[in-house]
């Protein structure tokens, strides 16, 4: 097995190949949620709009996330598919007011607009 297959499991379910329950580190955990935050997230803090999303086409991986999230004590809305008739496979949730501070700091983006916008939000 090469460094590039750590945490990849035979037969596993998730597009990606990589089973975030094999994370066991609270640190390896805030980071894997931040990258997948950087990557499969969205943040918004304006006039009109303030949110923290996630979102993903595959499901499983995505409850995987938000587990990790609501371990971490970051209070979370719940998965949906905000509209099935569009894409029947899209899957996101929110990162709900109360949480977004211990998100903000616990979790954080190394994308410079996410990051900038996270931190209105402490």
């Amino acid at each position: 097995m090469g460094a590039g297959d750590i945490g990849k499991v035979p037969g596993c379910r998730f597009r990606s190949g990589f089973d975030p329950e094999v994370l066991t580190e609270r640190g390896e955990k805030i980071a894997y949620v931040r990258g997948y935050f950087d990557a499969e997230g969205g943040a918004e803090k304006s006039e009109k709009y303030n949110y923290v999303h996630l979102y993903q086409k595959d499901r499983v991986e995505l409850v995987k996330v938000r587990q990790i999230l609501a371990d971490l004590g970051v209070t979370c809305g719940q998965l949906h598919n905000p509209s099935k008739r569009v894409d029947p496979d899209y899957w996101r949730f929110a990162i709900l007011v109360a949480g977004r501070p211990l998100f903000a700091r616990l979790i954080g983006s190394w994308h410079p607009r996410k990051e900038g916008i996270l931190r209105m939000m402490i």
